[in-house]
Parts: C-alpha cells; structure tokens; sequence
C-alpha cells in the first residue's frame, strides 16, 4: 500500500490523491479528533472505577498513566465506543485480579468526590495486584489487534479467567451489581459515570434531574478543543456542502464541549448517538449515512482517531456511500491500524486538514 509524505505529519495515499478534489462534505467524529478528552472521559473512566471498586467491595486503587494506554488500545479494537463499557471491562479486570474480595451491602450514597481525586495518579497503577491487572488487560486486548472486539468479546475471555481464579459467580454478581449498560439511570455505572462527568449543572442539563450520587462541577469542564477557528474557517471554503458532527456523543455535551465553534457545524444532519438508547453505535454506518444524504453530500470524508471510525467508514462504502477517512493519530497503536486499513489521509493534527484538500505537490515526498 502506497503512502506520500506531503510535508509534516502528513501521509496520503497515493491511489486516492486524485478523489481528495472531489470532497463534497466533511464529518467529524468530536471525542480524540476535535476535543481533548483525556481530562474528561479517561479521567471519568478512572474515576468511576476507583469508586465503584471501594464502595462496593472496599477495594482501594489507584489509577495511572497505564491506565490511559488500555483505554486506547480499546479504542483500537473497534468495538468500544462507548466509554461505559470500557470502564467496566477495567472495573472487572482489576476486580479478577484483587487478593481478596468482600461484598459490602451498603447503599452508595452521596459520594464525596474530593476523597478520590488522589486516587488518579501520574505513573504506574497499584497496588500491585491493580498493577498486574492492567497489564493483563494490555496483553489480552494487544493479542487480539486485528480483531473487531467489543465488550461481550472481552467478558467471555475475563470468564475464562475468572473460572481459573475461582471466581466466575462473583464476577457475574458483580455485572448485576453494575446494572445495564443502556442509559442514564438504567444502572449503577451509567449513572455513577455521567453525573462524574457531567457535573450537577451538567446533569440537570441533559437529563433533567437532580444528581443521585455526586455534588460537584463535573469533568466535561476539563476538554480542550484541538481543532482551530481559522482550521474550520479554511474547511467550509474547500468543500461546497459543509462540515457535520457524527459522534458518539449525546447533543448536549457534543455543543457544550464545541460551543464556541458551533456555528462552523450544519447541526441539523449531525448525528449524536448518545442521545439513542439501544441505537446503532459506531462503527455501525448508519448515522454517517444519515448525515451525508441529509447534507445532499456524494462523497463525504469522515475525519476521527480510532478503529470504529475507519471501520464505520469501509462499512459505508459496503452500503453504496462513497466515504473516504482522515485518521488523526492518538496513540501508538492508531498508526499502524490506519496504514493496514488504507486509510486515505493520515495526520498528527486535526488541523493538518487543509494541506491534505489543497493537495500541494510541491510537498510530496515518498513514505
């Protein structure tokens, strides 16, 4: 597979160099491509983790940089775009690996949420049976590269685990005690996990009520945007239909992490698919579908960071959609999966775009 380097942090393939022109639409997933979440949903994962395993079986962890490395190798097997259902495949990799495990029958409660700041570390998790756990989880999801896993793949590898430690009810209990991976209020993580992250402002916002178990500003508050006003000006004057939002993302959060850029966005065709319970959920290419028709777009470039994106984007041309995908690199792992997978462009920045649309020649060098 044939790639050209066009200046910097710029890789294009050379067999769909001559397509770029013919872009009519750009759609943007929003979570690692348009927005930094790394102090907001990675940090809600390890958040929610800590308190779930102290409050329900006095497990005590704290949760480091390796941490953030499983988290992104996840996103790399294509089927974890929801981020409930990363935390819990970590919440009960470290509860396999745990010395001792006691149930506490207890409600949770008000949870004060300044008692576990300290548990998000910088380095290495522990203790060491924590420790161990991630690295577990790293081996098992890396041995599995290639594959389009996603999280009942990886609770029927933890069953096998569990089975060999003794513990295959205790895990299932635990799945009870976590309760369905549906909605806001469907179960004890999904609730627990959006009020950390949306805040009390946040949750009364999107849903319309009153936090049930946490009293603080939220860490949606924590994003930074990557992409660049003049980056989004440049877009809308290269394409004639428009730029879109098809994301994992409920609207409410989708607007409040991009509001100062919203209207750079056509937000009526835009897609957010955390608004849809039991909804088609990336790499589904159902909502880039949608979207594309909506915007009266031929051939779309859809731009995101992770194997969902790109997948989402080959299973649209399956559907008759002619798609082409801008992979922005995240993690070690991403670069790799976009060359094998022919993506069509490859960058370290979002805002590397442009230079992709303008197809300067000069620039070209071989990869």
């Amino acid at each position: 597979m044939s790639y050209k380097l066009l200046g910097e942090g710029l890789l294009i393939h050379s067999g769909r160099f001559n397509e770029l022109p013919g872009i009519e639409a750009i759609v943007f997933d929003i979570d690692g491509t348009l927005v930094d979440v790394t102090r907001s949903y990675y940090f809600t994962i390890k958040l929610t983790t800590c308190i779930l395993l102290d409050k329900l079986y006095g497990l005590r962890c704290k949760l480091g940089s390796d941490v953030d490395g499983v988290i992104k190798s996840l996103k790399m097997l294509g089927g974890f775009n929801n981020d409930w259902n990363t935390a819990a495949t970590i919440i009960q990799a470290i509860f396999l690996h745990a010395d001792h495990i006691t149930k506490r029958e207890q409600a949770l409660g008000i949870i004060d949420i300044a008692n576990y700041l300290t548990n998000i570390v910088e380095g290495e998790s522990s203790p060491e049976y924590v420790k161990k756990s991630i690295e577990w989880l790293g081996e098992t999801i890396q041995a599995n590269f290639g594959k389009h896993l996603g999280i009942e793949d990886l609770e029927s590898l933890m069953d096998q685990e569990a089975e060999k430690r003794g513990r295959i009810e205790a895990l299932r209990e635990l799945r009870n005690s976590l309760g369905p991976l549906t909605s806001y209020g469907s179960g004890l993580l999904t609730t627990l996990f959006e009020e950390v992250y949306l805040g009390e402002e946040g949750t009364r916002g999107k849903y319309g009520a009153d936090p049930k178990y946490v009293r603080w500003q939220g860490a949606i508050l924590n994003e930074e945007l990557l992409i660049k006003e003049e980056t989004l000006k440049e877009l809308n004057e290269l394409v004639p239909k428009g730029l879109a939002i098809v994301t994992g993302r409920g609207e409410w959060e989708a607007k409040k992490a991009l509001e100062p850029l919203l209207h750079y966005f056509k937000l009526e065709p835009s897609v957010f698919i955390g608004d849809k319970v039991r909804g088609p959920e990336k790499p589904d290419p159902a909502g880039l579908i949608k979207c594309a028709k909506a915007m009266g777009a031929e051939r779309v470039l859809y731009v995101g960071d992770s194997a969902e994106d790109l997948i989402l984007v080959k299973r649209a041309r399956e559907r008759g959609l002619d798609a082409m995908f801008a992979g922005v690199l995240t993690n070690e792992h991403s670069f790799n999966f976009f060359i094998e997978n022919g993506a069509e462009v490859i960058m370290e920045d979002v805002n590397d775009l442009p230079r992709a649309l303008k197809r300067e020649e000069s620039l070209w060098r071989p990869f």
